[in-house]
């Protein structure tokens, strides 16, 4: 009897174990979590389609099922300090793939049509 209780015990232990690995797998890889949100950002700014309908076409767009994403974003309540780095890592993110502006200068401008016709200067 003493055995089997320690089985159990032990048994218990390693599914825990099993089981904690497993809710970790499923955390969306940092760099991919960062276009995804940057994504949701960018949707939110240009879009009027619902927070959910965004939500839910991002989430396609990168093959992200909800459980990973809600589970990606219980990791980062779980440790409130990993918000602040993630948040830096998606400015970066932006700020790397929004167009630059160009100025308008004279030399950048097309030139003007020049007539041939002499009667037209």
């Amino acid at each position: 009897m003493k055995y089997g209780s320690i089985f159990l015990i032990f048994l218990a232990i390693v599914i825990s174990s099993w089981l904690q690995s497993c809710k970790k797998s499923s955390i969306i890889d940092e760099k991919k979590f960062i276009k995804i949100y940057a994504d949701m950002i960018f949707m939110q700014d240009t879009s009027s389609l619902s927070q959910l309908t965004i939500k839910e076409k991002v989430l396609e767009k990168f093959k992200v099922s909800e459980n990973d994403y809600d589970n990606t974003i219980k990791f980062y309540n779980d440790d409130p300090e990993k918000w602040q780095p993630f948040f830096d890592s998606v400015i970066v993110y932006i700020e790397r793939i929004k167009p630059i502006p160009r100025k308008i200068d004279g030399r950048s401008l097309p030139e003007q049509s020049v007539s041939v016709d002499k009667k037209n200067p």
